[in-house]
């Protein structure tokens, strides 16, 4: 029996990835899921903007995942005009 500490990166990745519920997303669907995840951290984001009180970690936390799904919304966004071709 496998072990959490014994599992491969890529099993890791692939844990990872469907705890998130990123797995089971058809791929014609995946461009739109980044953009209304974008939209609701872009949302929380402006929320602690606009918040008075010292939120700090939570504001940096919501511009890191922001960053991230737009590389991952990049990095689709290649992959789909390369299957096309």
């Amino acid at each position: 029996m496998s072990r959490p500490h014994d599992e491969s990166e890529k099993e890791r990745v692939w844990r990872v990835l469907s705890e998130a519920g990123l797995i089971d997303i058809p791929p014609d669907e995946f461009a739109e899921r980044i953009k209304e995840a974008k939209r609701v951290v872009m949302g929380r984001l402006s929320e602690l903007l606009e918040a008075t009180t010292e939120i700090h970690q939570e504001c940096e936390s919501a511009a890191y995942s922001l960053a991230t799904l737009k590389k991952l919304e990049g990095t689709v966004s290649r992959s789909g005009r390369r299957s096309s071709e």
